[in-house]
């Protein structure tokens, strides 16, 4: 099924045959495919930058993810072991929903893509308010005050801003009638994509403050891993933005 084009968003067909409530994207947007390559005694070997940039943003994300699985599951259990156990997979989650989007270029990834970014960030919904409430009842049965530290701080804003941008682009997917229908969800869209990047780069923020609390040093003092993960992140998720996809018209 083809919809008419919309010459505001320049959109012409639906992510998800069959569903025209869902964001749509032109069959001739520009990609953010670029190609490099490498000279080898054999003559030169190209390669997709986009799928190395992906590559390093799944690595740098399950580096980070399974050291903090390895620190939890390195200690004598007590139930606050599950706040980071869960917050990790809140990073794993938020930072694979997001990478899948941005390789996605093709019709058929586009709709596979979407399907899994909804699993991925579901996943994170769920354990984020599981990470919520352990903190949080843990300090209330320890009589401990709630947020004083930078990185109780940022974890209260980074968990309101996930409930947020969730809502938001469950919203906008499922019932754009909410916000006016859907060429109005439309034209939303790439402001929940640029709010996407916002929140991610708060989750690392937050997560990068955990690792240097004095529990998680007093476990695992080697800032090295936790830098290198997150450089990874960083460098392969600003490489495989898609500037055209963050156009605000």
């Amino acid at each position: 099924m083809v919809s008419p084009k919309n010459s505001e968003d320049n959109i012409a067909q639906p992510l998800i045959e069959n569903n025209s409530f869902l964001p749509q994207y032109s069959s001739t947007e520009p990609t953010n495919v670029t190609n490099g390559s490498v000279l080898t005694p054999t003559g030169s070997i190209n390669f997709n930058m986009s799928f190395v940039f992906s590559l390093l943003v799944s690595f740098g994300a399950l580096l980070f993810a399974s050291t903090v699985w390895y620190i939890a599951s390195s200690v004598d259990y007590f139930f606050f072991i599950w706040h980071p156990t869960l917050m990790a997979m809140v990073l794993l989650m938020a930072t694979q929903g997001s990478a899948v989007l941005q390789k996605a270029e093709s019709r058929q990834e586009k709709d596979a893509s979407l399907n899994f970014h909804k699993l991925m960030q579901s996943i994170t919904f769920l354990s984020v308010i599981g990470g919520f409430y352990v903190t949080y009842t843990f300090k209330a049965e320890g009589n401990k005050e709630h947020f004083t530290s930078p990185h109780g701080k940022s974890g209260l804003i980074t968990f309101l801003l996930i409930l947020i941008q969730t809502i938001a682009g469950s919203t906008l997917v499922n019932f754009p009638g909410v916000v006016g229908g859907a060429a109005k969800a439309r034209g939303m869209y790439k402001y929940h994509r640029i709010s996407g990047y916002l929140v991610l780069f708060l989750v690392w923020l937050t997560a990068l403050g955990g690792t240097q609390a004095d529990w998680t040093k007093s476990q695992f003092d080697h800032l090295w891993v936790w830098l290198l993960a997150a450089g990874m992140v960083l460098v392969g998720t600003i490489g495989g933005i898609n500037s055209n996809k963050l156009k605000v018209r």
